[in-house]
């Protein structure tokens, strides 16, 4: 559990920080001007990916619940993370870790969009589930008698009282 509370708060944090680290890696192991402009592309589009999977992890409710991640979220974040940190030292498989970036990017955004579905459609089954429950499904519909015709309610034999509500002035 402390794991995956940890990298619960480690997401939000890692939104800003994977993106800079592109930066402070070029700026250590340097590179041409060509791989600066890379960078300046690629961080801002990074800084993007990393909060749509971080709200749409945030969006669950269990996730909100517990402040605490699933153990597959933490897989797939941990090698994303990790390509990324591989990205940024800039070295000769710097092309690898750039296509393992994109690739565990994107996995890691299905995967959070499935893990929401699922929540929300078990959430949605509780709530009917529940509802159902409190209506009596099934029974209160049989129990139901059409209303009936008009001339049915009213015998015309019958009295008709007609009350008057209101403020009525004696004095008149």
């Amino acid at each position: 559990m402390f794991l995956r509370r940890a990298v619960y708060y480690w997401q939000l944090a890692a939104v800003l920080l994977l993106p800079l680290w592109l930066f402070v890696g070029w700026g250590i192991w340097g590179g041409s001007a060509w791989t600066f402009f890379g960078v300046v592309v690629a961080a801002p589009i990074l800084f993007v990916a990393l909060l749509i999977v971080t709200l749409v992890i945030y969006g669950r409710t269990e996730v909100r619940e517990h402040n605490a991640l699933s153990w597959i979220d933490v897989g797939i974040l941990a090698v994303w993370h990790a390509s990324i940190i591989g990205f940024g030292c800039f070295g000769s498989t710097a092309s690898l870790f750039a296509v393992l970036t994109a690739v565990f990017g994107l996995t890691a955004f299905w995967v959070a969009l499935w893990e929401l579905v699922r929540s929300v459609t078990r959430k949605a089954r509780a709530t009917l589930q529940e509802f159902e429950s409190m209506t009596g499904a099934g029974t209160h519909y049989s129990t139901v008698t059409p209303p009936r015709d008009r001339d049915e309610r009213t015998n015309p034999d019958d009295d008709v009282f007609v009350i008057y509500e209101g403020r009525h002035d004696k004095s008149v």
